[in-house]
């Protein structure tokens, strides 16, 4: 029990139970004593407590007295003493008042545990600090001081049972031959597929569980009315029949039995998850065989193409009936089940971002949807107007609230666009970070205007985050009318056609039997196939017609429509062979614009030397200079400033730095009154290279090339702009018949060197007469003129 003392016996002068109740909110533990002379340190409070509470701080020693021999279990006697006479000694009342008499013993604090080391020897604690060295005495030195000690008999420890390893048996052959290959037949075992004809004289229909337990109920009944039992042989034979038969009234018709043209395969079909019709060779669009659903494989998760035949999830495990979605209130489109035996879209739970897919691959089941917050399952559809019926998301524009199902914007044409972005918030290094899908979905409103694919709804029909230019009742008309146009579409039922068969030729399939009471078996049989044809919405009950049933849907066309007419297809071969004649005749067109349009450019560009030519010439001289002179530097050494994060004391050295990238800004904002600046900062740039760079690098080894390939080209250039007639103070062209220079240097001048501006001028003279541009223009039209000829003489 804690108490509140000030106890002169302790060496205490304070309130323990305030003072550990303040150290609690001002410090953090290990906690050390508050008395100078112990300096103990406890992990926690409640050991600092008991500290101050039983330990005597002015006597901080406590005599232990030897225990009792024999007092504690596994001890040992004392020397010279039987422990059984100190066992008969000590009664009960004894050892309790023994135990009661002795004084608490204080155990090693936190800080005392980590230097030093407690042990027991005959009854006496004592503490041996790590650091004090330990005197080793031999094994000799002991036995001769405290004598031999007792060694007590150690059990030797059982035997190993030895554990023989197996060896290896083998047997050596005196004579061994190997067989020679069996002899290859004369001929092979061949499949030859046979041909539809042969196939349909043959009874393809195998009865399955369903047929077996209604063919034993027809059975049993005959059986009461004292009729012979059906064979399965007679089954099979009869729906074959059936099967077959409707096929052929399928295909002679080219329409259903109730009268409607079969499912197109569209081959403009789109993917009704994405909404895309592109596909690939790894990525191809699958047709559900039974509802005839477009997905791609990717987006419905079919990572293999299926041969024969492919049914959806629905069609697969609920063929019959129908299925609703958890996520919205739309019937159809490509389901999936959920965790909970549910059913979803794939696109509503790709789009709704709480959804999940347990299997990435094969993107099933869809898991999560507990974990959408209750407010997504309150938001009202503005384009359906359903509150509470499936989770909605929300326009992606800032401050619209617009909110309507996934697939209740898929079918009204809203902007719905999924790309994929890199996320570089958590770039490490050179890694770019992880890929995420970026969803993006807007109301009609705030549709982009450079989207692909704009809303279906009328264009005055608006949001709730809308201005309301439009009048509100015609937009409040033309929702109703979306909204009804959604409404049916959910509520449509697909039209199960099942082909009916002629009077005449379900006799002339029931006298390929004979029995008893065979009509009122006939039609109970016509029955129960028609009951199954529903129950697989239509599907043929034989493989092979269903691959032919799903090819014959490619044809739109009926039998009759087809077009028979000789004079009919003349009329058509000569229409398009008109059409390809206009087609090639406009493709020559384009080609003789192009290449009009190419020397047009071609003529612009020479026109535009000529101009810079005559404002600015001894501008464009200086750029065509430095052109020559970049080209002299192969390594690239004098292109580019020097970067002072690579050469730091490159300051240090070079004060005015210079290269020819700064000299080409000068000469291009007409910084260079004349030659001598351009050859003042070329020196400069090569002097800079030099002084920094020794005598044994490439640097300096290059600036002395430049040095003497550079000041060449500069002394060429001036000559020739002294040769050409330069106005070295207005650097402009002098007036024919002018130079700068005096004769006698004029002559000097090399002959055979052409100066720049006299060159040009000379490639461009043909091209900026007014003569060559009438003769282009001639020749083109020359050669429409020849084509339109060959052309009319081809026969139509």
């Amino acid at each position: 029990m804690v108490k509140r003392l000030k106890d002169p016996k302790m060496g205490l002068d304070f309130d323990v139970l305030e003072f550990c109740r303040k150290l609690r909110t001002s410090k953090q533990p290990p906690y050390e004593c508050p008395v100078p002379q112990c300096g103990k340190v406890y992990k926690s409070l409640c050991g600092l407590q008991y500290h101050l509470v039983n330990y005597d701080h002015n006597n901080p020693t406590p005599t232990n007295p030897n225990p009792a021999p024999g007092r504690k279990k596994g001890r040992g006697s004392a020397p010279g003493r039987p422990s059984g006479a100190s066992s008969a000694a000590a009664t009960p009342t004894t050892v309790t008042k023994e135990l009661l008499a002795m004084p608490t013993r204080e155990g090693l604090t936190y800080a005392e545990a980590q230097k030093m080391v407690e042990f027991e020897v005959d009854g006496r604690i004592t503490r041996v600090n790590i650091y004090d060295p330990l005197p080793v005495v031999s094994k000799e030195e002991y036995e001769a001081t405290y004598g031999s000690p007792e060694n007590p008999t150690i059990p030797a420890p059982p035997a190993e049972e030895k554990v023989n390893l197996p060896e290896p048996c083998y047997t050596i052959l005196d004579s061994y031959n190997i067989s020679d290959a069996p002899p290859r037949p004369n001929a092979y075992i061949r499949f030859i597929e046979r041909s539809a004809e042969e196939l349909d004289g043959e009874v393809e229909y195998d009865m399955d569980e369903e047929d077996a337990a209604w063919l034993s109920i027809i059975n049993e009944r005959r059986a009461t009315a004292g009729l012979c039992e059906v064979p399965v042989d007679t089954f099979e034979l009869l729906m074959d029949r059936l099967e077959k038969e409707s096929y052929f009234q399928m295909q002679s018709n080219g329409k259903t039995g109730d009268g409607s043209t079969p499912a197109v395969i569209d081959d403009d079909a789109v993917c009704c998850i994405c909404m895309d019709g592109e596909c690939q060779n790894s990525n191809v669009i699958l047709f559900c065989d039974m509802c005839n659903l477009a997905v791609h494989q990717d987006c419905y998760g079919v990572p293999y193409i299926p041969e024969g035949q492919w049914l959806c999830r629905r069609c697969l495990q609920s063929p019959s009936r129908a299925v609703d979605c958890v996520l919205c209130p739309n019937n159809g489109g490509a389901f999936k089940q959920t965790d909970r035996g549910h059913w979803a879209h794939v696109v509503c739970a790709l789009w709704i971002p709480e959804v999940r897919f347990a299997n990435t691959v094969f993107l099933e089941p869809i898991d999560s949807i507990e974990t959408i917050p209750p407010a997504r399952w309150k938001l009202t559809c503005y384009i359906c107007k359903q509150r509470g019926v499936g989770a909605c998301i929300q326009c992606h524009k800032t401050n619209c609230y617009a909110a309507f199902h996934v697939t209740c914007a898929q079918q009204a044409g809203l902007y719905m666009k999924m790309d994929t972005v890199r996320d570089t918030s958590t770039a490490v290094g050179l890694d770019p970070g992880p890929v995420l899908v970026q969803k993006t979905a807007f109301c009609d409103t705030h549709t982009p205007a450079d989207a692909d694919a704009r809303p279906r709804l009328p264009p005055s029909t608006q949001s709730p985050c809308s201005d309301g230019n439009s009048s509100p009742g015609s937009g409040r008309d033309k929702m109703k009318k979306a909204r009804r146009l959604l409404a049916k579409k959910r509520s449509s039922v697909p039209v199960i056609s099942i082909p009916t068969i002629p009077p005449e030729r379900i006799q002339e399939i029931a006298s390929l039997v004979s029995l008893p009471k065979k009509s009122q078996l006939i039609q109970r049989l016509i029955a129960y196939w028609t009951l199954k044809r529903q129950f697989r919405n239509g599907v043929p009950l034989l493989r092979r017609l269903q691959s032919s049933h799903l090819a014959r849907r490619d044809d739109t066309r009926p039998l009759q429509e087809v077009v028979s007419d000789a004079g009919e297809l003349y009329r058509q071969l000569k229409f398009w062979q008109c059409l390809r004649q206009d087609l090639e005749r406009a493709r020559l067109l384009c080609e003789l614009v192009r290449k009009r349009e190419k020397l047009k450019k071609e003529f612009t560009k020479i026109k535009e030397l000529c101009l810079r030519l005559e404002l600015c010439p001894r501008e464009w001289l200086m750029l065509r200079l430095l052109d020559m002179i970049q080209s002299r530097d192969a390594g690239d050494i004098f292109s580019e400033p020097v970067d002072p994060s690579e050469v730091p004391d490159y300051a240090e050295v070079v004060k005015n730095p210079m290269d020819l990238s700064t000299m080409r800004v000068k000469a291009q904002s007409f910084q260079y009154s004349n030659l001598d600046a351009l050859e003042a900062d070329f020196n400069l740039m090569i002097s800079n290279c030099m002084a920094y760079n020794s005598r044994d690098t490439i640097f300096y080894r290059a600036a002395i090339k430049m040095r003497d390939q550079g000041g060449a080209l500069i002394r060429q250039a001036r000559r020739d702009m002294e040769a050409t007639g330069f106005d070295m103070t207005t650097g402009l062209l002098l007036p024919e018949g002018q130079s700068s220079l005096p004769e006698e240097e004029s002559q000097e001048a090399s002959p055979g060197s052409t100066s720049a501006p006299a060159a040009v001028a000379a490639a461009t003279a043909p091209s900026s007469s007014s003569s060559s541009e009438e003769g282009l223009a001639a020749e083109i039209d020359r050669q429409v003129q020849d084509v339109m000829d060959r052309l009319d003489q081809m026969p139509r």
